[in-house]
């Protein structure tokens, strides 16, 4: 009898607990993840998120420092070791790059923003504009050259920084702050899953997961759409800088990985490195001049380039190359680096460029083809 009263127990206890995560889906709410969880991260490398219980949530940020994010009002649990604490969800931000308000329009949390590094007339998130009018959100300097008084004034929750930061003024001055790096990513999809570092800040998780799933599920079909392609064009990448210098991107770089995920052939897919990388005029002339597409990633029509024959003035190494010759030359549009989160999209673009017979109806949205004058 004692025997069948302790299984008794056991069962009501197994079923108590299947009851409560059942009534948690059931209205919608996601359940917490036990304690010591880390975040589920599958093409994201540069941070990461584990969840301590209570809310608590320890955060890895692009520099490898410890945030410790806990509930408002709630004091941070012992034992754990963190270079900062952050209250949330956060109500007042800064961010420093241009990428980072997509992915915060994308949670839905865009009123959060108070301070920025770019100038009004360069944004084009309405949402950015419209706040730095009406003087809700600050400008706070260029984005290399952040004013610290100015940002201490605005009173963020959190700075949204870059790795090159004056971080021991910010810690003088007792600004949290998280650096971001999405750009070191080696796959898009793992700078779009960025988002999941930022919904932490906001309990946004589940909005996350749910936006991230959505963008994948796009890129699988457009993969199985390209499965039928033969013969890859040749892609050329990177922008002609001032005094002999070129720049593009790395083989090892997300812009590297997205040609291949759009059905293209970069140029320099032998180059090891993540980022950017410098090269020689000499190199981007001798691989670069039979690239069947240039794609011009520097050189904006917002700045007057808005032809081939003027790009080519400006830079006449390009007036023998076969992408010029037949009229193959695209840059980015004026919105490119504020649409991280239509990363899906933006692949696709780059497959109707590259194999237009598969895409006829499809008007690029982020890239723009130059015309021949």
């Amino acid at each position: 009898m004692a025997e069948y009263l302790r299984l008794g127990r056991r069962m009501a206890g197994i079923l108590s607990v299947l009851l409560l995560l059942l009534a948690g889906t059931a209205r919608g709410g996601a359940v917490p993840p036990p304690r010591g969880v880390l975040l589920h991260l599958r093409y994201a490398t540069h941070f990461q998120v584990e969840y301590l219980g209570n809310g608590c949530k320890l955060v890895t940020d692009g520099a490898g420092r410890k945030l410790l994010l806990v509930p408002r009002g709630q004091r941070p649990p012992k034992g754990y070791k963190q270079d900062q604490v952050v209250e949330i969800p956060v109500k007042r931000v800064v961010s420093k790059w241009t990428t980072i308000p997509p992915l915060l329009r994308a949670l839905g949390v865009m009123n959060s923003v108070v301070g920025v590094t770019t100038r009004e007339k360069d944004w084009h998130i309405a949402a950015i504009r419209k706040g730095m009018a009406a003087g809700r959100i600050k400008y706070l300097g260029e984005s290399r050259a952040t004013d610290y008084e100015k940002l201490l004034r605005v009173h963020p929750d959190v700075f949204f920084a870059g790795e090159w930061e004056k971080t021991d003024k910010l810690d003088e001055l007792g600004i949290p702050f998280a650096v971001v790096t999405e750009y070191l990513e080696d796959n898009p999809l793992g700078r779009l899953e960025w988002i999941k570092f930022f919904a932490a800040f906001y309990n946004k998780e589940k909005k996350a997961e749910r936006f991230f799933a959505k963008a994948v599920s796009g890129m699988n079909m457009l993969s199985r759409k390209l499965e039928a392609v033969g013969a890859r064009p040749t892609v050329l990448w990177g922008f002609i800088a001032g005094r002999g210098r070129v720049y593009v991107p790395g083989g090892d770089s997300y812009v590297a990985k997205m040609i291949t995920m759009a059905g293209g052939a970069y140029v320099f897919k032998d180059l090891k490195k993540a980022g950017g990388a410098p090269i020689t005029l000499e190199e981007f002339y001798d691989r670069g001049r039979d690239a069947d597409i240039y794609i011009s990633s520097g050189m904006l029509p917002q700045y007057g380039i808005t032809s081939i024959k003027k790009l080519v003035a400006l830079k006449p190494i390009l007036v023998d190359f076969k992408s010029a010759k037949r009229g193959n030359v695209w840059c980015f549009q004026p919105w490119y680096w504020e649409s991280i989160d239509k990363t899906d999209e933006i692949i696709a673009d780059l497959a109707a460029i590259l194999h237009p017979g598969l895409f006829p109806d499809h008007k690029p949205r982020y890239f723009l083809k130059l015309p021949k004058k």
